[in-house]
C-alpha cells in the first residue's frame, strides 16, 4: 500500500496547524517524521486516522493506494483504520481498554472489521501477543496489571493483529525507559518486517527516528522543512532547525552518558 500526503492543510479555530504538508510511504518502506511538541506531528496523524475534531477544517489530499481518504464517509474511514492501516500511540493504556482483558483488547479489530469463529479470532489474538513476546499467561490479565512495555506489546499486538499494510507509530516509546524503549523498537521492527507492512514512526527523537528508518521528513510549525535519507539528515543537516534538534540529541545522549 503506497500513502501520498499532497498540500495537507488543517485549521483549528482559525489556526494553521499543519502547512501544506508533502510526504510519500511506499510500499514495505520505513518513513520518519520529526520535530519538537507542538510542531503539528500528532495533527498529521489524526488527519491520516480521521480523527480531528469536528471544528478542524481539512483541505489537500491523503491518498492511499491512489483513492483520497479525505473524500470517504466516516464509516468507510473506520474501517480503512481497523484494515489497511493500523496505529500504536504513546500511551498504551489510554489505548486499551481498561475493562476488557488483555485477549479481549487484541481481539477487537478482528470483531469490528472481520467475520470469524471466536476459536479463530482468539488464536490470531494468541499468535499476535506470542509475536510479541508475551506468553498465554498474558492472555487473561487487565491493562492495569501490566507493565509500560508489556502494555505497548499488546498495543503492538492489537495494531498488527489484522495484518496492516501500513502501520502509524506516534511517539510509541516517549513514556518508556532506554532499555524497553530498545525492546519495543526491536519487537516492532520485527514484526514490520516479518507483516511485509509500511511504518510511518512518529517521534520528537532523531536517535530513535534513526533506529526505525530509512528516511524522514522533518516538521516545524506545521510545515516541512527538511527530507532525505535519515543518516544523511541526521549527519548533515541542511536546515538550522534540523541543526537545533541533531544538536539537542547529541547533548541528551552525552548527559545521559555521564550520569
Amino acid at each position: 500500500m503506497s500513502l501520498q500526503i499532497k498540500d495537507l492543510c488543517v485549521t483549528i479555530q482559525d489556526r494553521a496547524v499543519v502547512r501544506g504538508v508533502n510526504l510519500t510511504v511506499s510500499a514495505h518502506e520505513r518513513v520518519g517524521l520529526i520535530g519538537a511538541s507542538g510542531s503539528g506531528k500528532s495533527m498529521i496523524t489524526r488527519a491520516l486516522l480521521g480523527t480531528l475534531p469536528h471544528h478542524a477544517h481539512v483541505s489537500g489530499e491523503i491518498l492511499v493506494d491512489g483513492v483520497d481518504i479525505l473524500s470517504l464517509s466516516d464509516e468507510e474511514r473506520a474501517e480503512l483504520r481497523g484494515t489497511y492501516m493500523s496505529a500504536v500511540f504513546q500511551n498504551p493504556l489510554a489505548a486499551l481498554n481498561p475493562m476488557a482483558r488483555v485477549v479481549a483488547n487484541v481481539e477487537l479489530p478482528l470483531a469490528l472489521h472481520y467475520t470469524m469463529s471466536s476459536a479463530e479470532k482468539h488464536k490470531r489474538a494468541q499468535e499476535a501477543l506470542e509475536s510479541v513476546g508475551l506468553s498465554d499467561a498474558f492472555l487473561h490479565r487487565f491493562p492495569s496489571e501490566l507493565s509500560g512495555g508489556q502494555a505497548q506489546r499488546v498495543a503492538i499486538a492489537e495494531a498488527l493483529v489484522s495484518h496492516p499494510q501500513l502501520l502509524i507509530a506516534d511517539e510509541p516509546t516517549t513514556a518508556l525507559d532506554s532499555l524497553v524503549q530498545k525492546q519495543i523498537i526491536d519487537v516492532l521492527l520485527e514484526r514490520i518486517s516479518a507483516e511485509k507492512s509500511a511504518l510511518l514512526f512518529i517521534s520528537h527523537d532523531f536517535n530513535v527516528i534513526t533506529k526505525t528508518t530509512q528516511r524522514c521528513y522533518v516538521l516545524c510549525d506545521g510545515q516541512i522543512v527538511e527530507s532525505g535519507e535519515t543518516h544523511s539528515v541526521l549527519e548533515h543537516p541542511s536546515e538550522r532547525y534540523t541543526q537545533e534538534l541533531v544538536a539537542a540529541a547529541q547533548e541528551i545522549s552525552v548527559e545521559a552518558y555521564h550520569d
